[in-house]
């Protein structure tokens, strides 16, 4: 039996001990988290069941309460299940508060805001999207900022610009991160400028409407074309360090940063090895646990070889580039070392061979998302279809 069964046995047990103690176990009210919170500490079964419980009520409590079970917690298997629970609320807008160690990393000013042209960077989310800002100083009338998310796949998504005081500037960064644990970093402005004009030409490539304004809005900070330049996290580290060490097996690490949490592989990339698992699941060859692990894993292992290369390797490049840069930035050396290490792979060719284990996981928790999605649609829709 997998670890996973096992563990979901184990949740199914401790919701049939809740239920018997009385707890309504299929509400999902916000009045729920303090009840929950009472029976803590009790029972393993039943501290996975409160775990799996918070993971479906849309509040902001529950989020609370997982984080502060993550920190308090040295139990594996705990710590899985809090941080798939934290991943649902995520998925529905619910984002845990920033641990005590987050909140000091990110205590340093947002914005220097000179004298002259600056540029600011957001995280990579989900998609592959970043926001990205340019701002520049108005004699005696505030900042002139020019504000886009942009995506690496659909180009230049939003693209607005406005006079602002400085501290209303101030204001909006700080918004950003204390609702969504996102700092604005700063980038050479001259590289910012290099992302929104190659975002503007592929929007412009796929019809986007709505981007029209952006080359007047760019006129306000400069003109002519944009200076390509290599990414700006290669002069603050170099390649050569990066190589040593387990790197492979350490690169894992990063998908239980905060900002990787939430890191999905794009849907339509997956659809293909979502369909091997499906039929494997369908098929009606009887296969032992082993042999299913077996099958799942060369799923994922050609998952690996098809989406980290080609045009894909290059996209996926890019992000893990611009996170070692935010990683830098918000002073986790360490990450952004084996973030770069992973983007550089895909800039020498196929990592399919090698077992990295950062690509490893992030296929293997995209199935899951997935299979999970489908799992949650399959059961909002009844089917009318009988299945022999």
């Amino acid at each position: 039996m997998t670890k996973r069964k096992i563990a979901e046995e184990e949740v199914q047990r401790g919701l049939g001990e809740l239920r018997e103690q009385g707890v309504k176990v299929d509400e999902r009210s916000p009045a729920l988290v303090s009840i929950l919170k009472s029976y803590l500490g009790k029972k393993r079964e039943t501290d996975l069941a409160i775990v799996f419980l918070l993971g479906r009520i849309l509040d902001p409590s529950a989020g609370a309460l997982l984080a502060s079970l993550e920190e308090g917690t040295s139990d594996k298997q705990l710590k899985k299940e809090i941080r798939r629970s934290l991943f649902k609320l995520a998925q529905k807008g619910i984002g845990a508060p920033l641990s005590g160690a987050e909140r000091s990393l990110r205590s340093e000013p947002i914005l220097r805001l000179g004298p002259e042209i600056e540029g600011y960077l957001s995280s990579v989310d989900t998609a592959g999207g970043r926001l990205v800002w340019l701002a520049k100083p108005q004699a005696g009338s505030g900042i002139q900022l020019l504000q886009a998310m942009v995506g690496d796949r659909e180009g230049l998504v939003r693209v607005g610009g406005a006079l602002v005081r400085r501290k209303e500037l101030r204001r909006m960064a700080q918004e950003i991160r204390d609702k969504h644990g996102v700092t604005m970093i700063p980038i050479p402005w001259e590289y910012g400028d290099q992302m929104l004009c190659e975002a503007y030409e592929t929007a412009k490539t796929l019809g986007r409407r709505g981007i029209e304004q952006f080359p007047s809005l760019r006129e306000l900070f400069t003109s002519g074309m944009a200076k390509p330049s290599a990414h700006p996290i290669y002069s603050r580290l170099g390649s050569d360090e990066l190589r040593s060490g387990a790197w492979r097996e350490l690169s894992r690490r990063l998908l239980e940063e905060a900002e990787f949490r939430l890191w999905v592989l794009d849907e339509d990339w997956m659809r293909a090895f979502l369909e091997e698992v499906e039929r494997a699941q369908e098929s009606r060859l009887v296969l032992n646990p082993l042999q299913q692990e077996d099958r799942f894993a060369g799923i994922v292992r050609d998952a690996v070889k098809e989406l980290f290369t080609g045009e894909k390797g290059k996209i996926l490049q890019r992000r893990m580039e611009d996170m070692a840069l935010y990683l830098m930035e918000t002073q986790r050396a360490e990450q952004a070392k084996l973030a770069l290490a992973v983007g550089l792979q895909f800039a020498e060719g196929n990592p399919g061979g090698l077992d990295i284990s950062f690509l490893t996981g992030l296929v293997q928790k995209s199935l899951a998302f997935y299979r999970s999605q489908s799992k949650e649609k399959e059961k909002a829709e009844p089917s009318l279809i009988i299945k022999p």
